[in-house]
């Protein structure tokens, strides 16, 4: 059984193939505004996570067996341009996935997870950072902390402190409620264990300049010079930055999916909202 959602008609007829990876407790809905794409001739395939999108929550998520199915989708269009984004988790399972693809490749990567989760370094600000929800909530209860901490996920911990912002959050958070996925069950070890031990192949020789990140500059997860630091890993790739953005830019920066278009056709980015990090 495929864990990937696709059109075969729609692949087949398409200019460009575009495979689209959700990150740790989102579903492929937060692609939606990659739709417009296919007007520019790209086929959508979207990978789900266990336990969303109607894929069941065991196994759990393998970046090596989720990079090994979308190079076998490539494989079957070898004479189509492949474009990968990958949100968050996504990014190493697509950065993964292109050391195994030969041909005209581009990944962009959205507020990408790094090797290994991070490491201390991430789990030590995002156990403060969730603590720090509970402590505003006064409250232990799972959803209440995850609404709060969420809202420094959308815009990093200025949101605690700037007024105008916080209520940005809340409508977003409001207008959205429906669709957060909750850290439940077994559901955030389902997709974050593999991240962890997740080191960039050995085999990886797609050249910087095919490679671009679009990051949250107040991203609280994974920090501006966390995210620097492994684009000089990958040869000094570009990096985009948002600034007043936190991690959720599928939600808090819709324009980021244009800027992403604009790399995949090779056009320079055009956003005065953005700055060029690298």
């Amino acid at each position: 059984m495929t864990n990937l959602v696709f059109d075969p008609d729609e692949l087949e007829s398409a200019r460009v193939l575009a495979v689209l990876v959700p990150g740790a407790l989102s579903r492929i809905e937060i692609f939606h505004p990659a739709h417009v794409w296919r007007d520019r001739g790209y086929g959508l395939a979207f990978y789900r996570f266990p336990g969303l999108d109607g894929r069941p929550e065991f196994p759990r998520l393998s970046i090596s067996g989720a990079a090994k199915e979308i190079a076998e989708l490539a494989a079957q269009y070898p004479d189509k341009p492949v474009r990968l984004l990958g949100y968050s988790t996504g990014g190493p399972i697509v950065l993964t996935a292109a050391a195994q693809m030969q041909g005209d490749v581009k990944v962009a990567a959205m507020s990408l997870a790094v090797e290994a989760g991070g490491g201390v370094r991430t789990g030590v600000a995002g156990l403060a950072d969730v603590l720090g929800a509970a402590w505003r909530r006064g409250s232990l209860r799972r959803r209440e902390v995850w609404l709060e901490y969420y809202r420094v996920l959308l815009f990093g911990r200025t949101v605690l402190t700037d007024a105008e912002l916080a209520a940005k959050a809340d409508r977003l958070i409001a207008g959205h409620l429906d669709r957060i996925v909750m850290p439940e069950g077994e559901l955030p070890r389902a997709h974050t264990d593999d991240l962890r031990q997740w080191r960039l192949p050995q085999s990886f020789t797609l050249p910087p300049e095919r490679i671009r990140f679009f990051v949250g500059l107040d991203d609280p997860v994974f920090s501006q010079d966390q995210t620097l630091e492994f684009a000089r890993r990958l040869g000094g790739c570009a990096v985009t930055g948002y600034p007043g953005q936190g991690h959720l830019l599928f939600l808090s920066y819709k324009r980021a999916f244009a800027d992403i278009l604009a790399f995949f056709e090779g056009h320079e980015i055009d956003n005065p909202d953005s700055v060029a990090l690298s």
